[in-house]
């Protein structure tokens, strides 16, 4: 921090406060889906689709925001998101169409594309690809997901009504949107060190792919999990509605500790190392939580995946921050391709969940699971050869 000067400190300040609400956005999903469905009693495969559509959108402002940033300014492209939040979430609350429910998650969806887009790469390029920065963005990302289901718990249990949550959410969306205009979001912050702004060589690059294929797996696990967590533990372990979405609090209350750990750690290895480690603990917990185990062992099981996936998606971001830097279009095709993986996976869980039961639809997840490790082993390979040549 010491480094920066009064406008970087102020950007980088503002962009930990966005990150918690990319957090609100990311875990509100999975939180309003069960509310969905008891009050507008949808199937499996619709929820499951709605999960989908919300990574769709993603998706496709994850790939539009690298072009609209150049074209038209990262601040004005960036001050769009904060206004797709309150459009998505006020249509989610105004029927059960499933339209207008699948067209509301898609909006949040590309807030949420976008804010991942531009506020990583902004936090990425002021502090230089640095490991505890960007885990420690990870932190407030955390801490936003541990306030989402408290928003619900308020709203129906005090409020009456759960769609006052969205009304909430708009608002914090609206401050957002605040602090993002006093942002001086010019060449010397957001795009310094970019030469390579419409090259596309960054294909060519063997760590670019491997970083991508595991952001691929650990986002489509990491949405998957959070999207039909609640769903879990009310129809597996027979809780009730508030229960199970403090199970989803207590996997992120897991990850904002873990990830407070990470960014005080995560400079004392390289990045590639980092993610391995993560990866295989991440996979044990994940392995125990699939099996038919007590509710206690459920609890820990949850904690541990919150302990252990805490750091991996902020740490494969620093692996290939490099490449980032390097070519402006990277990011965007890097969020593109690896955004696959929560467009894909929840609707498999939800296909499997509607025929065979949830359980078993979570438990399909071990596949991709047991690939993470191997594919960060290969980057930890990859890593080691840049540094001999270095």
């Amino acid at each position: 921090m010491g480094k920066l000067n009064r406008d970087e400190k102020y950007i980088l300040h503002g962009e930990y406060y966005i990150f918690v609400l990319l957090g609100i956005y990311t875990l509100m999903v999975g939180v309003l889906v069960p509310y969905i469905r008891e009050e507008y009693g949808i199937s499996y495969d619709l929820s499951g689709f709605l999960i989908s559509a919300n990574s769709i959108g993603m998706i496709a402002m994850n790939l539009i925001a690298s072009y609209t940033a150049i074209l038209f300014g990262l601040k004005r492209a960036y001050m769009l998101q904060h206004a797709l939040v309150i459009i998505g979430l006020v249509v989610v609350t105004l029927s059960g169409n499933p339209f207008l429910l699948v067209l509301g998650m898609a909006f949040i969806g590309l807030a949420r594309g976008s804010t991942s887009n531009y506020s990583n790469q902004i936090v990425n390029d002021i502090t230089k690809s640095d490991s505890r920065a960007m885990n420690l963005a990870g932190v407030f990302f955390a801490l936003g997901a541990c306030i989402a289901p408290f928003i619900m718990l308020l709203s129906s249990d005090y409020a009456g009504n759960w769609k006052y949550a969205s009304y909430w959410v708009s608002a914090a969306a609206a401050s957002g949107l605040i602090i993002t205009l006093f942002m001086k979001l010019g060449k010397e912050t957001a795009n310094a060190g970019v030469e390579k702004r419409g090259d596309l060589s960054f294909f060519k690059r063997k760590r670019y792919w491997v970083t991508l294929v595991s952001l691929f797996c650990y986002t489509g696990m990491e949405i998957s999990i959070i999207g039909w967590l609640v769903t879990f533990f009310i129809e597996v372990q027979n809780t009730t509605t508030q229960f199970a979405s403090g199970m989803a609090t207590l996997l992120w209350a897991s990850q904002l500790v873990g990830r407070f750990v990470c960014s005080l750690i995560a400079n004392r290895t390289t990045a590639a190392k980092f993610v391995f480690y993560l990866s295989i603990g991440m996979t044990a917990f994940l392995l125990l939580f699939v099996c038919e185990i007590g509710l206690t062992l459920q609890i820990v099981a949850t904690i541990g995946l919150g302990l252990f996936m805490s750091g991996i998606y902020s740490t494969i971001l620093a692996s290939a921050g490099p490449i980032f830097s390097e070519y402006k279009l990277a990011f965007g095709y890097f969020f593109m391709f690896s955004g696959l993986g929560p467009v894909i996976l929840p609707a498999v869980v939800g296909f499997i969940a509607e025929r065979q039961g949830i359980q078993v639809g979570i438990r399909a997840l071990i596949v991709t699971a047991v690939a993470l490790p191997i594919i960060s082993y290969i980057n930890t390979r990859l890593d080691k050869k840049v540094q001999t040549e270095s």
